[in-house]
């Protein structure tokens, strides 16, 4: 491909392992979606996106009323740094300018998108994850939460993470995401329960204890809050 295209996509249960020659993003906009790429599972929502490199083998699983915001990009948008540093590490916290571009397009167009609209918000995707970006060297430190959420990330810990001070680090985060860095702990929690609650029979205190939250009750109010429903209804709702 010679030019970037965006397009909205739904996803059903199931789907078989896609490989193309251009990278890609996956930014959500609606539910979530299990995501495994090159042998490597993932959980992408509203907070989190992923970056196909080109070749990569990938799929995916998502409820019918999710919806996504697939951005392809031509390898040569990119420099090699960029390309590399998004390979080696797909899973993305989204950044602020990131989420507000994909609902501008969600809002404004149909499931058909104008070239004139990916001309105009292209560079908004290439510059949130460039060098320069916002977010880029928060990217690290978000990766590691996600991989181990359950454990202590008092502001302390992150801000040594990044090489800031803490007062630092809650102005970086802020500017990047939108969110503090315990609100960006509180969704990478929320999401590994999530995925817990889809994808294995742990008991709900289990997971709850697992992914760092005080009691049962603890995760419950946030699901409910962020999700509108209880574990065992989520968990009810991901197997039908």
């Amino acid at each position: 491909m010679s030019t970037a295209a965006f397009n909205l996509r739904r996803y059903g249960r199931t789907s078989s392992v896609d490989r193309h020659d251009f990278a890609q993003w996956v930014v959500p906009l609606q539910g979530e979606l299990a995501f495994e790429l090159e042998g490597r599972g993932a959980r992408l929502d509203v907070w989190q996106g992923a970056f196909v490199a080109p070749s990569a083998g990938h799929a995916q699983c998502a409820l019918q009323d999710d919806r996504f915001l697939i951005v392809d990009c031509p390898a040569a948008l990119l420099d090699d740094d960029t390309l590399d540093r998004l390979a080696r590490h797909p899973v993305l916290a989204l950044p602020a300018p990131v989420r507000a571009m994909a609902r501008r397009v969600c809002a404004a167009t149909s499931e058909k998108i104008d070239p004139a609209v990916v001309a105009r918000e292209m560079p908004v995707l290439l510059e949130a994850f460039s060098l320069a970006g916002s977010a880029t060297r928060l990217q690290a430190v978000c990766a590691r939460i996600e991989r181990q959420p359950g454990q202590a990330w008092p502001v302390e810990r992150i801000a040594a993470e990044v090489g800031v001070s803490g007062s630092r680090v809650h102005a970086l985060f802020r500017h990047a995401f939108g969110l503090s860095p315990q609100a960006w702990l509180s969704s990478c929690r929320l999401r590994w329960a999530r995925g817990q609650l889809a994808g294995t029979d742990l008991a709900i205190a289990q997971i709850a204890q697992h992914a760092g939250y005080s009691e049962q009750s603890a995760l419950t109010r946030a699901l409910r809050r962020e999700w509108g429903m209880s574990p065992a209804e989520y968990r009810r709702r991901q197997r039908q």
